[in-house]
Parts: structure tokens; C-alpha cells; sequence
């Protein structure tokens, strides 16, 4: 599996049709379980002042995602791009490092 952010941008709209909100209860249960494909891991909102949300996600192509977002209306008013992405820190920097020095 592949880990994936997703960066959700708000669009702008002139559809005049209410679209029923995001079903978020659904989302979690078939989705944020550990066994579910694609996976959900997280969702992050910035501040007041950014509209913007970035939801992470394990599957093994962004394809699935797309389908999983359409499928929940997860933030169908928003536009989205996922990118695959490694995860590393300070400890993967100095176990790096220590490896060298042996």
C-alpha cells in the first residue's frame, strides 16, 4: 500500500442544488478500520483562515480514493489531488546518520 495525502480545495460554485452533506459516520466505518482498502487514516483542518483540507489515506492507487470520495460525498464541494508521500523525521535522519558512523 502506497500512503497518500489528499489536499481538498474549496471550488466555487454556482450550482443552485443542495447536495445532502458528507457521510462522514459511513466513511469511518467502511474506510478508517484497519483492514479496509483504501484506508483512511486522518483529516486535518488548518485554521480559520485556510479553507483548505488535508485528509491522509493508504491505497494502492489515488484511482481508489477518488472512488471512495465520490462515493461518501466526502467534501464534494471541494476539488482534490492526491499525492503519494514517504513519511520521515528526526529519528529516521539520525538512524540514517548512525549507520554511517559504524
Amino acid at each position: 500500500m502506497t500512503t497518500y495525502l489528499v489536499i481538498h480545495t474549496p471550488i466555487e460554485s454556482n450550482e443552485t442544488d443542495v447536495k445532502p452533506p458528507t457521510d462522514l459516520v459511513g466513511l469511518a466505518t467502511h474506510h478508517g478500520k484497519s483492514d479496509a482498502a483504501p484506508r483512511w487514516l486522518k483529516a486535518w483542518s488548518p485554521d480559520l483562515s485556510d479553507d483548505r483540507i488535508f485528509s491522509l489515506w493508504e491505497a494502492k492507487n489515488a484511482g481508489e480514493i477518488v472512488l471512495v470520495l465520490e462515493r461518501f460525498g466526502f467534501l464534494d464541494q471541494m476539488d482534490y489531488a492526491a499525492i503519494p508521500v514517504n513519511e520521515w523525521g528526526p529519528e529516521e535522519i539520525l538512524a540514517t546518520q548512525d549507520q554511517g558512523n559504524e
